[in-house]
């Protein structure tokens, strides 16, 4: 798209989607400010903002990496002149990035399952589960590269699967250390897929939520009931369904935490943050705060490049045609 492509040459940077390993456990993206020449039309752009070249080092659910000591015993990449953004920290980690002279921001809640809870005992759950589990199936899918591909097919037949898709807050792929399970219908079609990953320390993340448009009544509902059950069994501690942004109220007028969670709050029309609130509320769970951690502080430039690389700006300019676009069809 053409403002893409400007947008793009405005921001002049690239992102390098592999790990940087700093060390052994610790993995993140990097974004390089590049010197690139945009094209329009044949025409090189102009660079529109010109600064030193600088890697902002992209850290994401710390929680599941690390815990507090593990941390304190490596500050290597604290200590060096490297910007670092570190996004849905919770809050057990926040105050360690706080003491190591890291801004953090309050940007949205994380949903957590714990296996002593009745987070299925609601009546409506139960007869959602029930319709569910009485026209499919849950089978967890083992990993090989035919079944990632299938999966990636299965990503444009969901729900925004024709959208900009966000990326790089969560996995976006079956890789060996997730696992997948989907829900499978009478027909042998997947109506919807979750992946988690497990850790050692007995807690479970969830990186992709999927669902089949139009699928068949209570597909998720069965899905996460059934992921529960077996990770019980397994003998896991927690399982998060992630985060949810913008749900933060009551912020300080016009402090950064107040402006990050309003303005989210106004691209609803984009990211339906609201509709995945209520799917996952709908399971009782523990709900943590989670931050944005900034070192340097937090700056407009850093906040465009993050939302420009995750496809969340890509996505607020598209949707307004997409559903111009969906209109006309009908």
């Amino acid at each position: 798209m053409l403002s893409d492509r400007i947008i793009n040459a405005s921001l002049n940077s690239e992102v390098m989607s592999y790990n940087f390993e700093v060390d052994e456990k610790l993995s993140a993206f990097i974004i390089k400010n590049e010197r690139v020449k945009t094209k329009i039309f044949g025409i090189v752009l102009p660079q529109l903002f010109k600064r030193k070249n600088k890697s902002l080092i992209w850290i994401n659910n710390p929680q599941y990496r690390f815990d507090i000591v593990s941390l304190e015993l490596y500050n290597k990449i604290f200590l060096k002149d490297i910007p670092v953004f570190i996004s849905s920290c919770s809050q057990e980690l926040v105050q360690f990035f706080i003491k190591n002279k890291f801004e953090a921001i309050k940007v949205g809640r994380e949903a957590i399952l714990d296996f002593n809870g009745n987070q299925f005992e609601k009546g409506s759950l139960k007869e959602l589960i029930n319709a569910g589990e009485r026209k499919g199936a849950i089978q967890e899918i083992p990993f090989t590269e035919e079944n990632a591909l299938r999966l990636d097919e299965f990503k444009k037949l969901c729900v925004h699967g024709h959208e900009s898709q966000l990326k790089y807050f969560f996995n976006d792929k079956f890789i060996p250390a997730s696992r997948l399970f989907v829900y499978i219908d009478a027909k042998g079609n997947w109506q919807g897929g979750i992946t988690i990953v497990p850790e050692e320390n007995g807690k479970v993340f969830t990186e992709l939520i999927l669902r089949r448009k139009n699928s068949l009544r209570g597909t998720m509902e069965a899905l996460v009931f059934n992921i529960f059950k077996l990770l019980q069994k397994e003998g896991a501690h927690s399982w998060s369904l992630g985060e949810v942004p913008y749900v933060v109220y009551h912020s300080r007028f016009f402090s950064k935490e107040f402006f990050i969670n309003n303005s989210g709050r106004l691209t609803r029309f984009a990211y339906n943050y609201s509709g995945l609130y209520n799917f996952k509320n709908k399971f009782s769970p523990r709900w943590n705060d989670v931050y944005i951690c900034c070192k340097p502080k937090l700056t407009i430039s850093t906040l465009l490049k993050i939302s420009w690389r995750s496809n969340m700006l890509k996505l607020i300019l598209e949707k307004p045609f997409i559903k111009l676009s969906d209109f006309f069809k009908k």
